[in-house]
């Protein structure tokens, strides 16, 4: 059970290394998301200041055939520094990692696809070295996936939560439409709420397209015990201010040296009253749901619809 934090800023790096934090994802010139893109020079540079970390690259968007090239380049570049591993989604880039012969931890981290055991025990016979769970199934079903699956997990504990994306520049064609001026580049200065719905999302474009994320953060803080077989629990530092990522890291810092020191279900009382202190909006996200529609339901909802057609 290790943190893994997407690094906001680079000043604060030496903030979350004195916490005990050392495992840490870089966005960087070909990241579909991150709260801080770094260049290849800042990228080097902290891989041979804190050579005791392990440095994860997000090279995590889908790539059309004529960034195939560049996307390349940028591997060659990445295989030249000690980072530890590139966490992936198109699986481009598990190929020219494997065609060149590179060894990093291939951490397969689509947003929504890691949904069952099998597919992932297929993907490490291909080159899969660890992956990052889906957000939008319920903890027991992760927890069933990471007994049956043979290589490291991640899994999100605390921040916001990807909703949905597109390629496409909507809110760019929505402002020329409309004739309305605002900010769409900013990732919190815009919000839409759904008709009949309580729920707020933040939404933001850039290069790479339209991105849609919850406005409330999920939280495990208090859930150690039940999540303590992961290998990794990541904390999502988009859309946080600097002050809010220190404060959270540091208390899930905190809670897992009291979890190896034994007295974490005397001490959690207290970082939950510290996390609430934060004022920032907190949510349980989909552990606690159930998925709506299990296959041998769409089958059996198949099967009835054949018999009523009949």
């Amino acid at each position: 059970m290790k943190l893994i934090i997407s690094l906001n800023r680079k000043e604060r790096l030496y903030d979350y290394v004195s916490m005990g934090i050392d495992c840490f994802i870089l966005g960087g010139q070909y990241s579909f998301y991150a709260p801080s893109y770094f260049s290849l020079d800042d990228i080097s540079q902290m891989v041979k200041q804190y050579p005791q970390c392990s440095f994860y690259v997000a090279v995590n968007a889908l790539y059309d055939e004529h960034e195939i090239e560049a996307v390349e380049a940028y591997i060659d570049a990445l295989s030249k520094m000690a980072i530890h591993g590139i966490l992936f989604q198109d699986f481009g880039v598990l190929q020219i990692v494997k065609n060149k012969g590179y060894h990093f931890d291939m951490m397969y981290a689509p947003e929504t696809l890691n949904t069952n055991a099998m597919t992932l025990n297929v993907l490490k016979q291909q080159g899969v070295t660890s992956a990052q769970l889906a957000r939008v199934i319920p903890l027991e079903e992760q927890l069933s996936i990471h007994q049956q699956v043979h290589m490291p997990l991640m899994l999100q504990v605390h921040g916001v939560e990807y909703i949905a994306a597109s390629k496409r520049a909507l809110l760019t064609n929505y402002q020329e439409a409309s004739g309305l001026a605002f900010d769409h580049k900013s990732q919190t200065r815009l919000t839409i709420q759904p008709r009949n719905s309580d729920y707020v999302f933040h939404i933001y474009e850039n290069e790479r397209g339209t991105h849609i994320f919850s406005k409330t953060r999920l939280y495990m803080l208090d859930l150690l015990n039940q999540i303590q077989s992961f290998e990794y629990l990541y904390i999502e530092t988009l859309m946080m201010s600097d002050e809010e990522a220190i404060e959270v890291a540091s208390l899930y810092s905190d809670a897992l040296k009291s979890f190896k020191k034994q007295t974490y279900d005397r001490d959690v009382k207290a970082y939950m009253q510290l996390l609430y202190q934060l004022k920032t909006p907190i949510d349980r996200g989909f552990l606690f749901d159930q998925t709506v529609y299990k296959l041998e339901d769409v089958r059996k909802m198949d099967h009835e619809k054949n018999q009523s057609n009949h």
